[in-house]
């Protein structure tokens, strides 16, 4: 389970934020402000970083739903 504040802005680059992509799919990721657009960035290491151009967001194809601020984990 993950808390998210609502926000629909980056405070600090790396910060791990709730970001919609595609409209409806959302994804939890560290984010980078680019002078061009936002870098997603997984912790899992396999997978490389997502670039999203400023006109992604612009048009709402990529946008921040919130920052994560706790985490629970059942084991």
């Amino acid at each position: 389970r993950v808390l998210i504040k609502k926000q629909s802005f980056i405070e600090n680059d790396g910060e791990i934020m709730a970001v919609r992509v595609n409209g409806d799919e959302a994804t939890l990721k560290r984010v980078y402000r680019q002078q061009n657009g936002l870098v997603l960035q997984s912790e899992n290491q396999k997978y490389a970083p997502m670039f999203y151009p400023a006109s992604d967001i612009e048009i709402g194809y990529v946008s921040v739903i919130g920052k994560a601020i706790k985490v629970e984990i059942k084991l």
